[in-house]
């Protein structure tokens, strides 16, 4: 841990209760649902939640003190027993999975996004973060709790993760270092949302603010590195191709977009189109009719033939344009469905990275 001198940082004091804390966890991953039960020894858990959360710090040091203080949560030592526990339920999935190191992180991230979010605490006025193991317990936890939890997963994993703060949005995610021109803003990480299910290095995923608003990320953020292992994510540029996509297809079938109002404006052609042949057909059955009526003037009937054989042509014009307008829209509409066919599978498939990217790899917009 990385201490700044004169700094006092938060640490566990176990308490002196007997027993453990049975938790039952549940949580989806790749079109499966996961479930265990861990035992968590209840000094652990009573020692977590009565330990003091703030640093006391000098003036004049700036922000430097953060990455102690992050990893202070992360890493205590108390927490040891908790990521063996815990951690062992996780690499069984692993393991019957066969999961690469890019899948297992993805899963670990999974597991914590799935943790409720905890509204109640968002809004109070103590914010303090929970140590890791009180937020499985409790099962909730707001961006601190939630990023705290699974940055110190990945550490322990041997992850290069770091803490991200975002401190225009008051935020906190989860890095992991990526090449550049995938990281987000230039930090040199990947961000990982923990509050919402989501792809590794999705930034765009919104979060409750204590004011009731739903924000975005969009600052560069502060990096805190408390994991310093060797594993990184290998399918950045997987996911990046996946969220280039979803941002053409929201784009393209945007309500206010060129493509809508190509579809709108053939139908209302079609409809317009429709009344006008509809008026046609009337005027040809009343010209056949006063076609019909003439008798023993070979001239006047020539010239009322003439009309009705052109108002026929016309007619006929008119049936085949509407045909190919009828054509042209039910060509838009096909590729419309196409496109939202595959940007709803890809919202509802976010913890299935390579279905996703297997659906869209040569996907045509």
């Amino acid at each position: 841990m990385r201490r700044v001198k004169n700094v006092q940082y938060p640490a566990i004091v176990p308490g002196s209760a007997a027993g453990e804390v049975t938790v039952r966890l549940t949580f989806p991953f790749r079109h499966l649902h996961h479930s265990f039960t861990i035992a968590v020894p209840q000094s652990l858990y009573e020692g977590a939640r009565s330990s003091g959360k703030a640093a006391h710090v000098p003036a004049g040091i700036g922000d430097a003190w953060l990455a102690g203080y992050y990893t202070a949560f992360t890493s205590d030592p108390a927490l040891v027993p908790f990521y063996r526990i815990l951690l062992s339920e996780l690499r069984k999935i692993r393991s019957s999975q066969n999961y690469d190191d890019d899948a297992y992180l993805e899963l670990i991230a999974a597991f914590v996004q799935s943790i409720p979010y905890d509204t109640e605490k968002v809004a109070a006025i103590d914010r303090a973060p929970r140590f890791p193991v009180e937020t499985v317990v409790d099962r909730k936890g707001i961006c601190s709790d939630k990023s705290l939890l699974l940055a110190g997963l990945l550490a322990h994993e041997g992850y290069a993760a770091a803490v991200l703060h975002f401190s225009p949005e008051n935020h906190l995610a989860v890095g992991i270092p990526v090449p550049e021109g995938y990281d987000f803003h230039g930090c040199g990480c990947a961000v990982i949302e923990s509050t919402a299910l989501g792809f590794v290095g999705d930034a765009e995923g919104a979060f409750p603010a204590g004011d009731g608003k739903v924000r975005t990320l969009a600052s560069r953020p502060k990096v805190f590195f408390v994991g310093h292992g060797s594993k990184r994510y290998g399918s950045i540029a997987e996911v990046s191709k996946i969220l280039l996509v979803r941002s053409a297809l929201r784009e393209k079938l945007a309500e206010e977009g060129s493509f809508v109002h190509d579809i709108r404006s053939e139908e209302e052609i079609i409809f317009r189109s429709k009344a006008e042949l509809a008026a046609s057909r009337n005027r040809l059955e009343a010209l056949e009719a006063e076609t019909a009526t003439i008798s023993g003037d070979t001239d006047t009937f020539a010239a009322a033939y003439a009309v009705y054989r052109k108002a026929v042509a016309d007619h006929n014009a008119g049936v085949a344009l509407l045909a190919r307008r009828i054509q042209r829209y039910n060509q838009l509409v096909d590729e419309y469905n196409r496109l939202a066919a595959t940007l709803t599978f890809l919202q509802h498939n976010r913890l299935d990275r390579p279905a996703v990217f297997a659906r869209i790899r040569n996907l045509r917009i």
